[in-house]
């Protein structure tokens, strides 16, 4: 049979087309009856607002203390807030450093991680604090979690004809000129180092913290992880990062049991040096929280979730693990098969170019750790596949952005072995999403909506009603941001940095979500150092 060349060429751009919308998530669309309104609450300092001048951060995992802390990760300082009060306790151009770190070093502010992140410690007058440095602490010759063996993965970086060979992923040295706005950038080895501090009776962090855990990574434009939660007996589950720069798919390391690139670790800090490997194939995750609701592996539902203060978990053989993030709530659906765990761990992943993600599994599965739970991400050794979301992923370039790894099929039905996300969503031609950077889950803010989160570029606040279904994702919306005063906020949180700053032309402030103490949802504002309640509204 033949055709005539304008035939041709519309069979071909249907093609295209059909490829397209099989290689990307549903587009999200305005949830009609939802809104979200947002109140100013307080600010912390930040001399740095100028567009991607700032790296800062909220830790929301405190219930013990009943405070709020907050990070400016590029400057090495720390904010407790209290009781409608903020208070610097921890400044690294003020206060000692740790015997053996060195904290001064540099590279972009999106990466420069001098304070990394804050877990909650077994008492109420103590926080675990995690630095990066570029050596290691006084007691320690090598890293409890190393990165890969040298040249053990190599890659390569920029498309065809700028094409490079990089011996190895995981220490790249400097970055040739064609890597997108990062060319000649020097890469170096960095350590992720955990100490515990006492916090004394003025709430500062008092000198002599105790570390107990290093993690080697690479300081490079790319996945440096940082989502944590602090269980109880003194474990931590902590995401590594990838530990490599964008473009790639993660080569094997993030599926190998033997690496600890792509995972999340599962720390005792009772015992220095100690940890287990709890998850695998987890890109670039930057926060977690725990909520009580079995795991449902039957129908997506839409439900009203419950919540409960207070969380305690049981690990087989009888290992008992809590975290109480009070006021957090449920996913827990009436039909379908459930776990013997009442609790699920919720954690974001940032993705390449397909796929931003929430992902949900049973906190039973995930501190068995005789089974590395596996949501996709690296390539398999077993299928040679690599997954985001629900789609296969070419290997990719490192150092492009915008289309690297590229998207290659679509996964139509959950496979065996993997766990596919709670929602996911992409780019498309009306939303310019760059990556999620958040997500909250509370009773006492939200009705209808089940898990709310937000994203880099847009400003957009995103949201379902739906739990977790082993079904697929589901569905995601668009929520209408209002101020206190109701009037619409059509930029989304970017319109609360244009009523900080004034008319800086652009407007990108990467919203932060977060739980109070008393578990209701705030946000907080990286470039403004602002921080906000939410409330679900009807409108």
């Amino acid at each position: 049979m033949k055709f005539t060349f304008a035939a041709s060429i519309v069979a071909l751009l249907s093609t295209i087309r059909a490829t397209a919308a099989q290689c990307s998530p549903d587009p999200l669309e305005y949830i009609e009856e939802i809104g979200m309104k947002v109140e100013k609450v307080g600010s912390i300092p930040n001399p740095n607002t100028d567009a991607f001048s700032y790296n800062l951060a909220v830790s929301d995992t405190h219930q013990k203390s009943g405070k709020l802390f907050f990070l400016n990760q590029m400057l090495g300082q720390i904010y407790s807030y209290d009781n409608a009060t903020v208070k610097k306790i921890w400044d690294m151009e003020e206060n000692e450093i740790p015997s053996g770190l060195d904290l001064n070093f540099y590279g972009p502010p999106g990466q420069t991680f001098k304070v990394h992140q804050i877990v909650e410690g077994e008492n109420a007058d103590e926080i675990v604090v995690v630095f990066t440095s570029t050596t290691l602490p006084t007691g320690w010759s090598e890293p409890d979690a190393p990165l890969p063996a040298p040249g053990a993965y190599p890659g390569y970086v920029c498309k065809f004809p700028k094409t490079t060979f990089v011996r190895d992923i995981y220490r790249m040295g400097v970055l040739p000129d064609c890597v997108s706005n990062y060319g000649g950038f020097p890469c170096y080895t960095i350590y992720n180092v955990f100490y515990k501090f006492h916090i004394d009776e003025s709430g500062q962090l008092a000198n002599n913290p105790t570390p107990f855990f290093v993690i080697e990574n690479q300081m490079v434009p790319g996945h440096l992880g940082g989502g944590a939660l602090a269980l109880e007996g003194g474990k931590i589950l902590w995401s590594v990062g990838d530990c490599t720069i964008f473009g790639f798919d993660g080569n094997y390391a993030p599926q190998s049991d033997d690496q600890t690139c792509g995972k999340i670790l599962l720390i005792d800090s009772t015992e220095v040096g100690s940890f287990e490997i709890a998850a695998k194939g987890v890109r670039n995750s930057q926060q977690m929280s725990v909520i009580e609701g079995q795991m449902e592996v039957g129908v997506t539902t839409t439900r009203k979730l419950k919540k409960k203060k207070g969380i305690k978990g049981k690990k087989k053989g009888g290992q008992t693990s809590t975290h109480p993030p009070t006021g957090q709530t449920s996913t827990n659906p009436p039909t379908g098969q459930t776990s013997t765990n009442p609790h699920t761990l919720v954690f974001m992943d940032i993705g390449g170019v397909t796929a931003e993600e929430v992902n949900a599994v049973s906190m039973e599965d995930i501190l068995d750790t005789s089974t590395i739970e596996n949501f996709g991400w690296g390539r398999n050794q077993i299928d040679g596949k690599t997954r985001e979301g629900t789609f296969y992923i070419a290997p990719g370039y490192g150092g492009v952005l915008g289309d690297q790894p590229a998207c290659e099929k679509r996964i139509f039905s959950p496979e065996e072995g993997y766990i596919h996300p709670w929602i996911q969503f992409g780019r498309t031609p009306q939303d310019f999403y760059y990556g999620i950077i958040s997500f909250v889950i509370s009773d006492e803010s939200f009705d209808k909506l089940s898990l709310v989160w937000t994203e880099f570029n847009t400003g957009n606040v995103l949201g379902t009603t739906e739990s977790y279904s082993s079904d697929g994702p589901s569905k995601g919306y668009k929520i209408n941001l209002y101020d206190a005063d109701m009037t619409p906020l059509p930029m989304g949180f970017n319109d609360l940095v244009k009523e900080e700053l004034g008319e800086v032309g652009y407007f990108r402030g990467d919203p932060r979500l977060f739980h109070y103490p008393d578990g209701t949802a705030g946000v907080f504002i990286e470039r403004t150092g602002v921080f906000y309640k939410l409330t679900e509204i009807e409108i």
